[in-house]
């Protein structure tokens, strides 16, 4: 299990959420591989480009779970308000406050081997 938090490249906005590490999914990029974040709600200037070409994993911490999430965006819900789990980028070192902060939360990014096992897994 983890917490990520990913950008669109095309516009300021980033997500945060969690990944769920398994045999089959072995690292955060399989959240977003082949099926990107189409099925959650999103800013309407990104709403067609949320594919795994269209967003840049910033940080990973695998140290926290998905209750960890839960209470990260009631956190930021109440602060700064959201669009599903799309927050403005202005508010970053906020959120990286919080989750180290008040979290515990330890930034360990994935390797560029398993960022290259994900690739070989892509449907395109």
């Amino acid at each position: 299990m983890g917490v990520y938090i990913i950008k669109s490249i095309h516009s300021n906005w980033i997500k945060v959420g969690h990944h769920k590490i398994s045999e089959k999914r072995p690292s955060v990029y399989y959240r977003y591989l082949n099926r990107g974040f189409y099925s959650c709600i999103c800013p309407s200037d990104i709403k067609d480009k949320v594919s795994f070409d269209d967003i840049e994993l910033l940080y990973w911490f695998p140290d926290l779970n998905s209750s960890d999430e839960n209470r990260i965006h009631k956190q930021l819900n109440l602060c700064y308000g959201s669009i599903g789990e799309w927050y403005d980028f202005d508010i970053l070192n906020n959120v990286l406050k919080l989750i180290c902060d008040e979290y515990g939360g330890i930034s360990k990014m994935p390797t560029k081997e398993e960022y290259d096992e994900a690739l070989s897994k892509r449907i395109i």
